[in-house]
């Protein structure tokens, strides 16, 4: 629902102003389409891949639809703040995809502004028409929005996949207000997870036709999972299977053991592609998210660093 979120838009100047079909500002105008504006084409340098995995895999991901609580749980987890924090607050999430992150910070009260570079129209069935969500056709490297506006500005699961993570953490980060939060996340640039099976075989499967690596991929998912449930049932097992075997099980994570084999094959199959298929995974460093928060962040922050993951958060003022 646009017209709720229209004061958040600014381009060049400009404030949006609504009109049929379009939304204004100054003498540059935007299409309107199912009432999200659209400042991008419809497709990216993502499709093949994230818009696979969006089309082919549309509501694997929702909580609401898989019957766990894992993106409410690895959201409350990463950011460390109380569900209570969230009602109220408008945040700006940049790279929605299909929605599944959407959906809980929805559910945990708060107003959304969910952008995405291409594919919204798959976050909008997940999601459908409400007051507290506007979904937003757009390049997070390029927000049409005014500095300095939303309570919490969220990145998850995204900015290494950009062309430029560096410069969109700088710029994302200028959207949040003074006293607002702020969660960004990222793939560890650490030994750990950099000398993983994934990043020794991306720069061939990266430049392998998407269609071809998706069914060869799903063709030897079944094999695939047998190796790695077995090799999981130790831990030097499951650290072989970490560095060496190049396929996704989560069969033994504890959110995820309820689901039937039937889903978590499904799971294995789209995130095995999402490692392998994606143009870019350049993971930022400590160092790169330390100076952009230095530049932008009025409030305390911190940054979590953990053995695959690294993210930067503020930190709440406690009661």
């Amino acid at each position: 629902m646009i017209d709720q979120f229209l004061n958040f838009f600014s381009v060049d100047g400009h404030d949006g102003v609504l009109e049929p079909g379009r939304l204004r500002f100054g003498e540059h105008s935007v299409s309107l389409e199912a009432g999200i504006p659209r400042f991008t084409p419809g497709s990216s340098y993502s499709h093949g891949n994230f818009e696979r995995l969006r089309t082919e895999h549309a509501t694997l991901q929702l909580d609401s639809k898989n019957g766990t609580s894992d993106r409410r749980n690895t959201i409350l987890k990463r950011t460390g703040w109380p569900v209570e924090y969230f009602r109220g607050k408008t945040v700006l999430e940049c790279g929605c995809g299909a929605g599944p992150d959407t959906e809980i910070l929805l559910s945990m009260g708060a107003k959304v502004v969910a952008v995405d570079l291409a594919g919204v129209d798959v976050a909008a069935a997940n999601l459908g028409q409400r007051p507290e969500l506007c979904l937003v056709q757009a390049s997070i490297a390029d927000l049409p929005f005014k500095a300095q506006s939303f309570d919490i500005v969220f990145c998850h699961r995204v900015i290494m996949h950009t062309p430029d993570p560096k410069g969109i953490l700088d710029h994302i980060l200028r959207f949040v207000k003074p006293e607002g939060a702020v969660f960004v996340h990222s793939y560890s640039r650490d030994l750990f997870q950099m000398a993983r099976w994934k990043y020794a075989m991306r720069p061939l499967t990266k430049r392998i036709d998407p269609e071809r690596l998706y069914r060869f991929i799903e063709s030897a998912a079944p094999t695939m999972f047998r190796i790695t449930e077995a090799l999981n049932k130790s831990k030097v097992g499951k650290r072989i299977s970490w560095h060496f075997v190049p396929f996704m099980n989560y069969s033994q994570k504890p959110e995820l053991m309820q689901m039937t084999d039937e889903t978590l094959l499904e799971y294995a199959i789209h995130d095995t592609f999402d490692a392998l298929s994606p143009p870019y995974d350049n993971p930022l460093s400590v160092a790169d998210f330390e100076t952009a928060a230095r530049k932008h962040l009025k409030a305390p922050w911190e940054i979590v660093r953990g053995s695959a993951i690294t993210y930067l958060r503020s930190r709440l003022a406690r009661s």
